[in-house]
Order: structure tokens, then C-alpha cells, then sequence
């Protein structure tokens, strides 16, 4: 492609990345929940089930990858699926006009089975637009242009929710017996975006086809591939342990919100729009740190601020959550921003050009499976959970607190995966963190009052060159823990793992 055509392709790819973010943010997140609790009375366990399925259907990219690597044509992979998607959402718009059978409780399954179809397609889309958007995208701004395209659909998606939340909370209060069909009329003008956003999808030129010997044929070896990738190996173990705890609670910070804390639809909005604001303010951020200083310091980084954002929710209880949970939803927003896109850059980093929608689709794959059994997990975990009520500084913890702890600490253990990724050129956590202490305004808040802390303490020394020695001093100290504490979990994997290693280098003779 020419710098006219790519510069066409990004900027088209934005504009379908805003209406696909209109459509994400009024047929999901809190109003889908909403519909499923307030509407058809839908219990924790089918909140995991639903939950689940757009993560479970992520095993279908491996199909999308054989097309791919058998056709070379990753767009029209993409846009069909897109289109077919989001088509799908229209029978969810049909349920108040009683078109179907009606059976007990079938609305619900209805709702799941058209999210779990509509979810296989996506997945089919992602795999494609993953691999369209990596041979488009130039490999030396894919952070920053990521980053502005992220901030822009974030800002349009929170715009919508704002508008939906005010939608809701107007009809709920003047047709509260007609509350479906208010939830209806949102998730149709969801609907209308997403399918305006494949206009423009289509539109996004081409990247330059793969030579592509429909003669060679497609054989189980090339999906093994991966498989012998060791620094990959490591990525996925690392993103599935994440995934897996951030899922594991996800769904039920919704429920706390509207069964336990009674927070309304207009507040709902108020949060998830700080969320938002927040992941606006710090993509314009995350980008270019990650071209700077990798990938690898940001994951860390944002997965030990994440883990903490849990403990938050303990403090949260009806009629004074304000504040605890304003806070979660802006760490929330910050830090996921930089976790995600860190993620998605690296992925793309680690995959080879050559056979690159196998390694996409099988990251997705196996994360995938693990995001989708996690939903299902915590379901499962809050009727168990239900039996304890432990009490600590006098508060009696529910079963949903129990399972935001659990998640902490999953995250954390995240962690001691991401360390052992090895990422050429990348920075230590801390650089990130005086990265973003130099990126944020420095005479005021929180930099402000650490800069004064730390002039206080230098005591006149020049303080660049002690904040570099305590940083190399600290990521040494860091990385001796880390691989002290690695060691000892090898110890338990070391046969199973020499195992899979035979097999695969019997596989290469």
C-alpha cells in the first residue's frame, strides 16, 4: 500500500470504529445487563452463562485463521461476519412484539442464543480485522495510532451510554409497566450504528495479498506452529490467567450495583462515563509510552493497579458507595486502557509475519476458552460462597466480596507470567511509572505533591541520577524475587512440561 491508501485505511478505520463503539455501548455493558436482571429476571448463574459466550465462541478463530491461510483474504472474512453480527441483534429488537412461541422464561434464551451466535461471528470478524490491521497499520506507530483510535471510539461510546442512561432512567420513571420496550428502542439504535459501521469497514482498502500456493496444503503441523514458540507460549499463559481473573468478577460488579448497592440507571451512566473518561485522557498516553518503552512494563504495571482496584468494592454499601466506586471506575478505565492496548501491541509484536492469523487465532482460541469458563466460574463461586460470612474490621463480607477478593489475586498472579515475556527493548515498570509522572501535569495533584516529596528528600542532590539508581537497584532487586519464586513453581510443571516438548520436537523430526 502507498502512504495515500494507508493514510485512507486508517482513517477509515476509525470512523468504523466509532459506530461499532455506539453499537458495543448500548447493546452491552450496563444496559445489557440491565435488560437481563431488570427486564427478564435473570438469575447470577444465566448472568455467568451469558457472560461466557462472546469469550467461548473466541475457539471459532481458529476456523478464520484456516480460511485466511488457505485464501489470504482476511477483509471479506471480516466484513461478512461483521455484517451478519450484528444482524443477528434484530431478533432481540422483535421480542416485544411476541413473534415466537411463547414458551416459559423464552425470552432469555432467546437473548442467549442470538448473543452466542452473533458472538461466533464476531469472533470470526476479530481474526480477520486483527490480521487486515496488522499488514496495514506501520509496526513503528501501531501504540500511538491505536491509542487515538481507542480515545476517539471511547469518547463516542461514552457519549451513547450517557444518552442511553438518560434514555432509561426517562422511560423507566414515566412507563415503568413498558420497561422492555425502552431497553428495545436503545439497543435498536445500537443496531442502526453497527450496521452504518460496516459501510465504512468495507471501504478500508486492502493490504497487498499474500502470495498464497493454494497448491500447499493446510496441515495440522502449521497450527502446532505457535506451539514451539516458547516467547509465545509464555505470552498466552500470561493473558489467560489475566483474563481468567478479570472475568471471573466482571460480570458481578454489574450485579452489585443494581441488586445490592440500588444504583440507578442515570448514576450507572455517571460512572461508566468517569470509566471512559478516564481511558480517553490515558490512551493518548498509553500510545506513545508504548512505543517508547514497550509493552511489557505497561501490562505489569496496569495488572498490579488493577488487582488493587477489588478492594475498593469491599468499601462500597448501599446509600455510601460513591466515592469507593467512582475510584474503581476510573482506575478501572486508566489502567484496562493500558492493559489492553499493551496486549493487543504485543501480540502483534511476538506473531511472525509468515502464518501470523495462526498465532492470532490461536491466542484467541485458548484465551478465549479461559475468559469464558471464568464468568461461568464465579456463578458457580457465589453459590458456594454464599455459605461463608467471614467478618473483617467489623464488616461481614458477602459472597461477591469474597469473589472480588479472589479475582485480586489472580491478577496478581498474572503477574509473575508477564514477567518471564521477553520483549526486546523494553523498559522496567518503574520507567513507566516516571513516564507518566513526567506525561501527567507535574505542578499540580498527585505528580505535584510527589515532586515536592521528592525534592524534600534530595535534599539539594540532583535527583535524575538517585531516581536512576533506586530504579536499577529496584528492577534488579525485582527480578531476582520474580525468578527466585519462578524457579519453585517450575518444580511442579517440570515433567508435564518435558513431556509436551518431546512431543512437539517428535512432531518437527
Amino acid at each position: 500500500m502507498n502512504d495515500n491508501s494507508t493514510a485512507k485505511a486508517l482513517r477509515l478505520s476509525i470512523i468504523d470504529g466509532s459506530f461499532s463503539a455506539i453499537m458495543a455501548s448500548l447493546c452491552g455493558g450496563i444496559f445489557l445487563m440491565g435488560f437481563i436482571l431488570k427486564v427478564l429476571d435473570a438469575d447470577a448463574g444465566k448472568v455467568g452463562i451469558i457472560a461466557s459466550l462472546p469469550m467461548f465462541a473466541n475457539i471459532i478463530q481458529l476456523f478464520g485463521s484456516y480460511i485466511i491461510e488457505k485464501t489470504g483474504k482476511s477483509k471479506p472474512l471480516c466484513v461478512i461476519s461483521v455484517a451478519l453480527s450484528r444482524a443477528l441483534w434484530i431478533l432481540i429488537v422483535l421480542l416485544p412484539f411476541r413473534i415466537f412461541a411463547p414458551v416459559a422464561d423464552y425470552r432469555i434464551w432467546i437473548v442467549v442464543s442470538v448473543i452466542g451466535l452473533s458472538s461466533l461471528f464476531a469472533s470470526l470478524a476479530g481474526v480477520g480485522w486483527t490480521s487486515w490491521m496488522s499488514e496495514i497499520v506501520p509496526a513503528d506507530i501501531r501504540g500511538t495510532y491505536f491509542g487515538k483510535r481507542n480515545m476517539i471510539t471511547s469518547f463516542f461510546g461514552m457519549v451513547f451510554v450517557l444518552l442511553g442512561g438518560w434514555f432509561i432512567n426517562y422511560w423507566e420513571l414515566s412507563r415503568p409497566d413498558n420497561l422492555q420496550a425502552g431497553f428495545v428502542i436503545v439497543f435498536a439504535a445500537g443496531i442502526a450504528a453497527g450496521l452504518s459501521s460496516v459501510i465504512f469497514l468495507r471501504s478500508v482498502p486492502s493490504a497487498a495479498a499474500p502470495n498464497i500456493n493454494k497448491q500447499e496444503k493446510v496441515s495440522l503441523s502449521r497450527f502446532l506452529l505457535p506451539l514451539r514458540d516458547s516467547n509465545f507460549i509464555k505470552l498466552i499463559l500470561y493473558v489467560s490467567v489475566w483474563i481468567f481473573a478479570i472475568n471471573l468478577a466482571a460480570p458481578f460488579y454489574g450485579v452489585y450495583m443494581i441488586n445490592i448497592l440500588k444504583i440507578d440507571f442515570s448514576t450507572l451512566t455517571i460512572f461508566g462515563t468517569a470509566a471512559t473518561v478516564a481511558t480517553l485522557l490515558m490512551m493518548k498516553i498509553w500510545g506513545p509510552i508504548t512505543d517508547m518503552l514497550g509493552n511489557k512494563p505497561v501490562v505489569i504495571l496496569s495488572s498490579i493497579v488493577l488487582a488493587a482496584v477489588p478492594f475498593l468494592w469491599l468499601t462500597a454499601v448501599p446509600g455510601i458507595y460513591y466515592i469507593p466506586v467512582m475510584a474503581a471506575h476510573i482506575l478501572t478505565g486508566a489502567f484496562m486502557a493500558g492493559a489492553g492496548l499493551s496486549q493487543f501491541n504485543i501480540l502483534i509484536k511476538l506473531s511472525p509475519q509468515a502464518g501470523r492469523s495462526v498465532f492470532l487465532a490461536l491466542y484467541a482460541a485458548v484465551t478465549g476458552f479461559t475468559g469464558a469458563i471464568a464468568p461461568l466460574a464465579g456463578g458457580t463461586l457465589t453459590g458456594i460462597l454464599g455459605n461463608f460470612s467471614p467478618v473483617i474490621l467489623g464488616r461481614t463480607l458477602t459472597e461477591l466480596h469474597l469473589l472480588f477478593v479472589i479475582s485480586s489475586i489472580l491478577i496478581l498472579l498474572s503477574v509473575v507470567f508477564a514477567s518471564r515475556i521477553n520483549e526486546e527493548g523494553s523498559a522496567t515498570p518503574m520507567a513507566v511509572v516516571l513516564q507518566l509522572k513526567n506525561d501527567l501535569n507535574l505542578q499540580s495533584g498527585i505528580s505535584g505533591a510527589a515532586d515536592f516529596v521528592l525534592v524534600r528528600a534530595a535534599k539539594g542532590e540532583n535527583i535524575l541520577k538517585k531516581l536512576d539508581k533506586k530504579t536499577d537497584d529496584l528492577a534488579e532487586k525485582s527480578e531476582k524475587t520474580i525468578r527466585k519464586a519462578l524457579e519453585k513453581g517450575e518444580k511442579f510443571i517440570e515433567k508435564p512440561a518435558r513431556k509436551i516438548k518431546d512431543f512437539l520436537d517428535d512432531d518437527k523430526k
